[in-house]
């Protein structure tokens, strides 16, 4: 155990490391910034060719004479970087992932390709990939490793196995799947209602919404409260309910002594299930949401049936049609109140959604890095002026090609606060020049201040996620964002996983429809750990054990 705790411990150094060398090229080299610039983006001569493999989704379009061949980064790539791209091959995304593994077990790899967690710990293990970590601390510019480092290292540490950089992460931001609560707070007034600051006045509210009919057509044909058949998601989720309870479902928490548990097995989800049982039972819930898919939900509240849902700060864009539907019909998002008053946390995924890698053995690992940075620059950085690389406004179209950047990532939680915490200060201030230092949504600016002065109900969507954002930023900052504690996937997981989610789902939809009893929820953890759970937890939990 001491060998694997060190190699645990050193990839965590090695993130520390790299975020102290981030403002230099390299040890032992010393550049002035004209010389820091070329070094980072300098331009094979004479260019190399890069085999890559990627998914492309067939309803991708192309700006007039481009294709997935021939386009603006790839263009790019080569102008810039002397990297003229080759594909050994493409697929649709669900056919990749299968070509892939077959390509795996062959060991008949391209020189860089994309991988998911499960094939990144493969081929890890196989030892077939090109240790980055030199190439990664010498060549990446500083904005990239900012960027990288924006979640605290948790993206880069998944990507290291003993001691080694093996991939380039997808950095994303899971604040922006926090649940929040929207309630259509044109019932609320209807009704005489407060708005919710206390669970108590949640369940109160899902009560009168299902009893004292608001939508005033004499039929007590509403419900309080909209669920899915799939539960979780980031529409009519239950999510946002169990987080009320200190529960956070299909999400790997820490106890106190940093050992992985699974929460979706915890005591607190016992009594939140308890509770949704018991507002099924009163009629609070859709008595057929067990058939119910997010799509048919969205049907149900423009047809006047729900007012209120658990969800994240996008769902204005679900409710767009029905407002447009039902004029009058409005929607608020608050914070999820807690059973107890202690603030109740958002539990959100993990800030790594792929991964990028080299071959082992390829003779220029530093491209996939030069490729980063210059996506980097480009989307985030000093050339964001440049939208061509972003959109193509085509025939009256929006062309989108920045999915077309072959090595990419997004921001992360930390950029995303900053450039929200601008969008509100441009806002407030009526002052679009506030958003020169934000990476992310200053497309709201405009729309949500044509909203804000004139109620244009073209505007409303994109004012209303604003006001998600406001939520979200006044309520889950720090640690009231409760991001999963483990983004890979173990031997195990690859082989039970389908299982043992297929088991929470229906165990727990059977409870909240009154089926079996609660307690089948003790028979549920019994089940989730014989069936593969507990070995699941071994392999995660095994690199942090004892001696």
């Amino acid at each position: 155990m001491k060998g694997k705790r060190l190699a645990v411990l050193t990839s965590y150094g090695i993130v520390l490391s790299l975020l102290l060398s981030a403002s230099s090229p390299g040890t032992g080299i010393i550049l002035n910034s004209a010389e820091h610039e070329v070094y980072l983006f300098g331009k094979y001569d004479p260019p190399i060719q890069l085999h890559i493999a990627r998914p492309v989704d067939q309803t991708w379009t192309y700006p007039g004479g481009d294709s997935i061949e021939d386009n603006i980064w790839y263009r790019e790539y080569r102008n810039l970087l002397g990297i003229e791209i080759e594909h050994d091959w493409t697929a649709l995304p669900g056919e990749y992932s299968r070509k892939l593994n077959v390509l795996i077990a062959l060991g008949s790899l391209p020189e860089m390709f994309s991988v998911s967690a499960g094939q990144l710990k493969q081929l890890a293990d196989a030892d077939q990939l090109e240790d980055l970590t030199a190439v990664y601390e010498r060549y990446a510019s500083g904005r990239t490793k900012k960027l990288q480092l924006g979640d605290g290292g948790a993206a880069l540490a998944s990507a290291t196995f003993n001691g080694k950089l093996l991939a380039i992460p997808i950095v994303n931001a899971p604040i922006y799947e926090a649940n929040l609560l929207w309630v259509r707070t044109d019932w609320l007034d209807k009704l005489g209602l407060p708005e919710p600051k206390t669970l108590e006045e949640v369940f109160a509210i899902a009560d009168a919404f299902t009893r004292q009919d608001p939508d005033g057509n004499n039929r007590q044909d509403t419900f309080g409260l909209a669920i899915n058949n799939y539960l979780y998601g980031g529409i009519a989720s239950v999510t946002g309910f169990f987080n009320a309870y200190h529960a956070y479902p299909q999400t790997w928490i820490k106890d106190g002594n940093g050992q992985v548990m699974y929460g979706s097995i915890q005591p607190e989800m016992k009594r939140a299930l308890g509770k949704l049982q018991e507002m099924y039972r009163s009629g609070q819930l859709d008595r057929e949401f067990g058939v119910k898919d997010s799509d048919q939900v969205v049907e149900d509240i423009a047809a006047n049936k729900l007012g209120m849902t658990f969800g994240a700060n996008w769902n204005p864009y679900v409710f767009l049609d029905a407002v447009r539907q039902n004029p009058g019909m409005e929607w608020k998002p608050y914070a999820v109140p807690s059973v107890d008053g202690v603030p109740a946390k958002a539990s959100v995924g993990f800030s790594a959604s792929g991964y990028v890698v080299v071959r082992k053995g390829y003779q220029h690992p530093e491209a996939v890095v030069k490729m980063l940075n210059l996506h980097e620059e480009v989307v985030h950085g000093s050339r964001r002026g440049e939208g061509e690389f972003i959109t193509v406004e085509e025939a009256g179209g929006r062309i989108n090609t920045s999915r077309l950047s072959f090595v990419q990532s997004g921001v992360s939680n930390e950029d995303v606060a900053e450039s929200l915490s601008l969008l509100r200060e441009a806002i407030r201030n009526e002052d679009g020049s506030l958003l020169k230092d934000a990476l992310t949504e200053t497309d709201k600016y405009g729309p949500t201040l044509d909203y804000l002065t004139t109620g244009n109900m073209d505007n409303w969507a994109v004012a209303h996620q604003y006001f998600g954002f406001e939520t979200t930023m006044d309520h889950y900052s720090g640690d009231r964002l409760l991001m999963t504690a483990f983004g890979g996937q173990t031997p195990t997981m690859t082989e039970k996983w389908a299982m043992l989610d297929r088991l929470e789902k229906e165990t727990f939809t059977k409870i909240i429809m009154g089926a079996v009893s609660i307690d089948e929820f003790d028979r549920f953890v019994k089940d989730w750990n014989r069936l593969g759970g507990k070995a699941i937890l071994e392999e995660i939990n095994e690199p942090y054990g004892g001696e």
